[in-house]
């Protein structure tokens, strides 16, 4: 009895053994070459023509290094890096993308010291150097009247002219008494002024007592960050250069500047140029080599955005200008050269081959791959890894009638579809359109006037479709789900028509149909239309058993007893369209599972109900259950209909 139970778990633990992938992901940090390991693309050619530029440049020279992102600008400084170390030059690298939160000069200085010290030791600086990050403290003095608008108005103006009304009533009655008792007018005289006068002013004090509670004298000292003036940065750098750096020649590269926002990335340029520069006699001895690899039409856009040449542009004028500014920032530039197709499918065969995964090594795969990123190693890279991840999934869940083996460069186009073009996928998904080669119509409507989708996006498309044509997609619907059961398998575009069953389309389309409706929503007539187009195109009528088992398994899995009603519904209704009759097992399926959620059957037309499942029925005891569920329900619905009415 032990025995069979053990054997059980022993070929559990085989069958779980089995499902574990050997298979490696692909890095993508760079990489420094050497002799013995060169760099591909004839990048050491770079990197020596960088080594030479370097060394032989005077001070203060700024060389720009232009590539697309991904080409490999990052991996050939990091060999410069390596290169330079031999002689003796120090290369900082200075990733802008990294530390665009930060407060970047503050960031820029504790980096160039950091790195120096821990990747070429303590000899570059004198003994005892740091740099000197001190905040500076600031003192503001600020006084704050707070205005009677914000302590009730109406109210304060009362109390001051009652307070004064209050003062001044001694005097007024000091002034008519003498008026009165001795015709002494007092402010005719000049004592009375006199008096009038020390009077008045005796009541300031008092005035003021009850104003200066509305008057506060703030002191506050702020620290604020010593390198956010310009000038103290200035300071500092010269300071580093002049005082503790030991060498003639450093090279500082600002890395991925094109990836940050475009104002900071022209406020880094500007800080280059302008605070960097070392223009100064007491270090002229010291030769600065600053490298900015970048995406030359990133950085172009950045400018674009940023200054103020929008009045001036016409078309695409904003290269001019950009190149101009740029003239007079880099003193040299070099471009990296463009890839040749081989180079980059050797480098596609090799990263799949490193994924340790036997289903890559595939030509057509490796060609797909190659012929969509003709321009970028490392987003060759990135798709592997993707396609990985993927390919994991499968092999966890297969799809029956799908294979990796064979079908793995299927799986890539679609995961290059969904990358490239997810807006477009999103339509085909939404439409139930899973043709490739039949492009929805969607794509070139308008709305008041505007394209939905643009002519160059829709070109785009039509361009990769082309250019990926040797890999051929019989039906999405299968990378929709990822998944598949065995009978749609067997059945082509079994996913998308027991979607149209089950959502109602169907049922619009025989409504309009069948009472000569007329199409008064533009997007009703097109649902219709193409619901009668895929219908009428299918040829079923072989495949009748493998239809009537896709259709029990819909049925055994629709418990709500509402879409169970709309499903039936709508496949009646195409029965009843393609003329067609289905096995008995399927009509004794659709009477057991409505017997069981009959509360919905109101809501099925009556004579559909009866002309395409009643009348097929061979049963008599079913038939006659069946009329009688259907009149109940049916009644049942007609009079709440008509109480609600």
């Amino acid at each position: 009895m032990l025995k069979p139970k053990i054997q059980k778990c022993l070929n559990k633990l085989r069958a779980r053994k089995n499902n574990n992938i050997e298979f490696r992901y692909i890095s993508e940090n760079p990489i420094s070459g050497d002799k013995k390991n060169p760099l591909s693309f004839g990048h050491d050619a770079l990197v020596d023509t960088l080594k030479e530029m370097v060394l032989n440049s005077p001070e203060s020279f700024t060389i720009g290094l232009f590539g697309d992102w991904g080409s490999g600008k990052s991996t050939v400084i990091k060999s410069l890096e390596k290169e330079l170390k031999e002689k003796d030059v120090p290369l900082v690298l200075f990733d802008v993308w990294k530390h665009e939160g930060d407060a970047l000069r503050r960031t820029f200085l504790n980096t160039l010291i950091n790195d120096l010290k821990s990747k070429y030791g303590a000899e570059y600086f004198k003994k005892g150097f740091e740099i000197d990050d001190r905040n500076l403290f600031t003192k503001s003095i600020t006084e704050e009247f707070q205005t009677i608008l914000k302590k009730r108005m109406f109210l304060h103006l009362s109390v001051i002219f009652l307070f004064s009304a209050f003062l001044i009533l001694p005097f007024f009655l000091f002034w008519l008494s003498m008026k009165i008792l001795f015709g002494w007018n007092l402010l005719d005289s000049i004592d009375g002024k006199i008096i009038g006068s020390i009077f008045s002013i005796s009541l300031l004090p008092l005035f003021y007592k009850y104003i200066n509670q509305f008057i506060q004298v703030k002191k506050e000292t702020k620290l604020q960050d010593r390198f956010k003036d310009p000038h103290e940065f200035e300071m500092e750098f010269k300071r580093i250069l002049k005082v503790g750096f030991l060498k003639n020649k450093l090279v500082i590269a600002f890395d991925n500047l094109d990836r940050v926002n475009g104002e900071k990335a022209i406020e880094i340029m500007s800080t280059i140029k302008t605070f960097l520069d070392p223009i100064d006699d007491e270090i002229k001895n010291k030769d600065i080599v600053f490298i900015i690899p970048c995406d030359e039409i990133a950085i172009k856009r950045h400018l674009r955005k940023t200054l103020n040449y929008s009045n001036d542009f016409r078309g695409d004028d904003y290269h001019r200008y950009a190149g101009e500014y740029l003239r007079k920032f880099f003193n040299t530039i070099l471009w990296i050269p463009e890839f040749y197709l081989s180079e980059l499918e050797g480098l596609a065969q090799k990263k799949l081959a490193e994924t340790r995964i036997e289903d890559f090594n595939n030509d057509e795969l490796s060609a797909l791959i190659v012929l969509v990123f003709n321009k970028n190693p490392r987003q060759i890279i990135q798709f592997i890894n993707i396609l990985i991840s993927n390919y994991l999934l499968i092999k966890q869940r297969p799809i029956e009638g799908f294979s990796l083996s064979e079908d793995i460069a299927k799986l890539a186009k679609y995961l290059l579809l969904i990358q490239k073009f997810p807006d477009i996928m999103s339509l085909y998904r939404s439409t139930l359109k899973y043709d490739l080669n039949t492009l929805p119509t969607e794509l070139n409507e308008e709305v008041y006037g505007v394209r939905k989708f643009s002519e160059k996006r829709v070109a785009e498309f039509n361009d990769f479709l082309m250019r990926t044509e040797h890999v051929k997609i019989e039906s999405l619907d299968v990378f929709f789900k990822l998944r598949r059961s065995i009978y749609e398998s067997k059945l082509e575009y079994g996913v998308k028509l027991v979607d149209l069953m089950a959502n109602g389309d169907m049922s619009y389309m025989a409504e309009y149909l069948t009472q000569n409706k007329d199409f008064n929503n533009e997007s009703i007539e097109k649902l219709v239309k193409n619901t009668m187009e895929f219908v009428d195109g299918l040829d079923v009528k072989d495949k009748k058993h493998e239809l009537g088992q896709v259709i029990n398994d819909k049925l055994r899995k629709t418990k709500n007893p509402i879409l169970l009603a709309k499903f039936v519904e709508g496949l009646l209704y195409f029965l009843e369209r393609k003329e067609l009759e289905l096995e008995q097992d399927v009509y004794r399926m659709i009477y057991n599972e409505l017997k069981q959620n009959e509360n919905n059957i109101g809501d099925i037309n009556p004579h559909l109900l009866l002309r395409n499942c009643y009348d097929k029925l061979h049963s008599k005891v079913d038939k006659e259950s069946f009329k009688k569920t259907i009149s109940k329900k049916h009644i049942e619905y007609f009079v709440s209909r008509r109480e609600n009415a």
